[in-house]
């Protein structure tokens, strides 16, 4: 039994002007949601008082820190109360968070963001977001991982034909190709692996990373950061500026863009292979499914809608790709060019590559084999797609390569411009047939047997890799 077909996934959120919000969203946007991008600020904000508090009662009591813990919540430093106070008193994100939770916190409240600078609690959030948006997509990465892998091993036994350059090569597995789309994946899923390790990193070393305040006050500013990203799950930078490297979120969003490269190729196959005059694969409709608004006889197969939005949403995260790398560039040792980027380019990169992830899952998971076509575009060629065997076997039985080449490209066009069979003009081809067997011939030219080791190569692939 096939899915049902995954398309646009409609959010609450109508008044969104991006469709990401509206109209392509995951429980991806979860992880990037307001509330959620507040709650990790005072996340970081709250770990860093209750563990000076650990360290240092002298410098702030162990109950003030449980009281900024306690008011640590969106519930109650609402991120409507903080955007408020940043348009119209603070004009500033940091400074407007500082004023609410120091309101909230009484007394307390003058311990809030001690030894910090803004980057120290904006960065560090985007690491708590990034590590839980990698863990998601690994997961979602994984599954259409799987699909590929699936679809592979449920069309091992297919004979089918091979296209390169818009032409047909040899023959091998249907599924083969889906094998090698399964384990290209797999290479995406580890480099995000990397790039958790690598990448993901936040900073609570104060302005400009040298722990100035720290020192100051007689605090091991290493041990504190230590201490408080161990808590929370996340690694500091080894050194940091203002930020910490600036290439962490371009590697990132470059890896997103390939991993998106990857899915815009799987779907331009499938979008090829259901291709009318092809038609090797295609899907059942849904029954009040529109293929399109004109022309009701698209009603059977369907424009491939899905494929294309795969193939569009890898040009949207390519171009973040870039933005990402041309926001390395900060003046001095700090400044806010890159602001606006981050928060465009890392929710909707991450929520784009995940929306993909399960497009192309579904569009796999719910296509089929259409056999017959396939069994007709085999022998579309009259089985002249068995010279290059047929040329090897020559140069293995004595002839020089060209003339081996030759002689096989005269008899495979010969069965190409005449429509006849490829074995029967082998075989009343003198050159050839006294250096053959008829039983040599037929073995050559029947693309069953001819599948090379792309059999084996699919079992070998998913062994390894499915649901790894």
């Amino acid at each position: 039994m096939r899915p049902k077909k995954l398309d646009v996934s409609y959010s609450e959120n109508q008044e969104a002007i991006s469709p990401i919000g509206t109209r392509y969203t995951t429980p991806m946007s979860k992880i990037f949601s307001e509330d959620s991008y507040m709650q990790a600020i005072l996340d970081v904000e709250a770990e860093n008082v209750k563990v000076l508090s650990e360290l240092y009662p002298d410098k702030i009591p162990n109950k003030s820190a449980k009281r900024i813990k306690s008011i640590a919540k969106t519930r109650t430093v609402t991120p409507k109360e903080v955007r408020d106070v940043e348009a119209n008193k603070t004009h500033h994100e940091m400074g407007a968070v500082i004023r609410v939770m120091s309101g909230k916190a009484g007394d307390d409240g003058r311990y809030v963001h001690f030894a910090m600078t803004s980057a120290d609690a904006v960065e560090t959030a985007k690491a708590l977001q990034a590590a839980k948006a990698i863990a998601m997509l690994i997961k979602t990465a994984s599954e259409a991982r799987d699909a590929c892998l699936r679809a592979a091993l449920e069309w091992k036994d297919v004979p089918s034909i091979t296209r390169t350059h818009g032409q047909q090569a040899i023959p091998a597995s249907f599924g083969f190709p889906f094998a090698f789309f399964g384990y290209c994946l797999q290479k995406s899923i580890e480099r995000l692996k990397y790039d958790r390790e690598m990448c993901v990193e936040g900073k609570l070393s104060g302005a400009v990373g040298t722990y100035d305040v720290h020192t100051n006050e007689g605090i091991d500013g290493a041990n504190i950061e230590a201490k408080v990203f161990r808590n929370l799950g996340v690694k500091a930078a080894e050194i940091s500026l203002q930020t910490p490297p600036r290439e962490d979120t371009a590697y990132l969003v470059s890896d997103l863009a390939v991993l998106c490269g990857r899915i815009e190729s799987i779907a331009a196959y499938v979008k090829t292979l259901k291709r009318t005059e092809i038609l090797e694969l295609s899907e059942t409709p849904e029954e009040s499914s529109v293929g399109s608004s004109a022309m009701p006889h698209k009603n059977l197969h369907g424009n491939p809608f899905i494929e294309e939005r795969c193939m569009s949403i890898a040009r949207v995260v390519r171009g973040y790709a870039l933005s990402s790398m041309e926001s390395m560039l900060q003046e001095d040792l700090r400044d806010l060019t890159a602001s606006l980027s981050d928060r465009i380019v890392l929710p909707e990169s991450f929520i784009l590559s995940d929306y993909s992830c399960r497009l192309i899952r579904n569009v796999i998971e719910r296509s089929e084999v259409m056999s017959d076509n396939v069994s007709r575009n085999l022998a579309y060629t009259k089985g002249a797609t068995s010279s290059q065997l047929v040329m090897s076997r020559l140069v293995s039985k004595g002839m020089q390569r060209q003339k081996a080449r030759d002689i096989s490209f005269r008899d495979a066009r010969t069965a190409l411009e005449e429509g006849r069979s490829y074995f029967d003009i082998l075989l009343s081809d003198k050159e050839i047939s006294g250096m053959f067997t008829k039983k040599e011939l037929e073995e050559l030219c029947n693309p069953d047997s001819n599948l090379g080791r792309s059999k084996e190569i699919i079992d070998r692939i998913a062994r390894k890799y499915l649901n790894k």
